[in-house]
């Protein structure tokens, strides 16, 4: 297992203290973070304008975002292309991927070998998809392409995807993806307590004293960073707290909250 540690070290390494969520990494990369580009499919999936304005819904009384977007993006061909042109650097990125079958996954597997990203996220969980399937030995063959692998997790029923996955050699995990609901995934606060119920239940297992674990959800202010740190993340991870257009022309109101991360994590 050396050269599976050898990649989470790499991936710590190269990680900021806080990570932008996809699909948001697309759009906002403010300086201090880490951005995740995705999730990228084996085939683009259209209108995602269209699905963002029908589906994504804020809702006061449970202080959650609800979204059915889907997964819409334009294919990972059209990010291999720009990675090639230059116009995309993904080598301080994480890439996000998604596969609908086999077929897909491995297609994906062997694309981003090209790609070279800081480190590939499996978006194994995503709750607007329907039923997840998986090949047998899609960690195994993920791992042997030498690109450091994040399993992202479901926030239930996770416990043997997480074991298949550091079995195989996984070393690093993402608690977690949106509640399921048959509205969309849920985001934000709802997520929180059950994010951080999941890192906790990660570290009470001896097979995961090791991993690197980037914790998200419901994510807005210092103490929330402070919430997932004593639960045992290594890394925060921002998502909803970046819905907010005006970020699209500027970042800095993402400054405060990245720099008390990179502070309570690095010192």
């Amino acid at each position: 297992m050396d050269n599976q540690k050898q990649q989470r070290e790499i991936l710590h390494e190269g990680l900021k203290a806080s990570v932008i969520s996809a699909p948001f990494g697309n759009y906002i990369q403010p300086d201090g973070a880490t951005a995740t580009l995705g999730t990228y499919t084996a085939k683009a999936r259209g209108g995602r304008v269209m699905q963002i304005i029908k589906t994504v819904r804020y809702y006061p009384r449970i202080k959650g975002w609800v979204n059915k977007i889907g997964l819409r993006n334009p294919g990972i061909d059209w990010l291999a292309e720009r990675v090639k042109s230059g116009k995309i650097d993904p080598s301080d990125k994480l890439l996000s991927i998604h596969g609908f079958n086999d077929g897909e996954w491995y297609e994906l597997l062997e694309k981003v070998e090209a790609i070279k990203p800081l480190g590939v996220e499996l978006n194994m969980s995503c709750p607007n998809v329907g039923h997840i399937n998986w090949p047998k030995d899609l960690f195994k063959k993920a791992v042997a392409t030498g690109v450091p692998i994040v399993a992202k997790l479901p926030p239930v029923n996770y416990e043997q995807m997480a074991l298949d996955a550091i079995n195989e050699g996984v070393e690093a995990f993402h608690c977690c993806n949106t509640l399921p609901n048959v509205a969309g995934g849920i985001s934000g606060k709802p997520l929180k307590p059950v994010a951080i119920q999941c890192i906790r239940d990660l570290r009470s297992k001896k097979e995961f004293r090791d991993a690197l674990i980037i914790g998200g959800g419901g994510i807005y202010k210092n103490e929330d960073v402070d919430d997932y740190l004593s639960a045992g993340a290594d890394v925060i991870a921002i998502g909803t707290k970046t819905m907010n257009p005006l970020l699209l022309l500027s970042t800095n109101s993402l400054q405060p909250l990245i720099r008390y991360a990179d502070k309570a994590i690095n010192g």
